[in-house]
């Protein structure tokens, strides 16, 4: 597996926030149009949340290594920030075109 370095985290968070942005406009069309049930809007708005809270953590994150800001920063480990990056675009696999 690829060591995580700053350059690969900055563009694995421009991808997932070029993936939300294409998210946004569907769930806006949901939103203008009244397309799907009430359910179906819910769980796009509770998709949107939670890759919104993802992509915050993941801006937020300061890779070891890379510069010199203090290390106690971070709370998450790579391992976890790995495990974010991978969920983000297992949810947003479907804007991916």
């Amino acid at each position: 597996m690829q060591v995580l370095n700053q350059t690969q985290l900055n563009s694995d968070i421009a991808i997932i926030q070029l993936l939300h942005g294409r998210f946004g406009d569907d769930l806006a069309k949901c939103l203008a149009y009244h397309t799907g049930n009430i359910e179906h809007i819910r769980t796009l708005n509770d998709e949107n949340f939670m890759i919104g809270n993802y992509l915050e953590a993941l801006n937020r994150y300061v890779v070891v290594g890379d510069t010199t800001a203090n290390d106690l920063k971070n709370v998450l480990t790579v391992t976890d920030i790995e495990a974010i990056i991978d969920d983000c675009y297992r949810r947003m696999n479907r804007y991916n075109t």
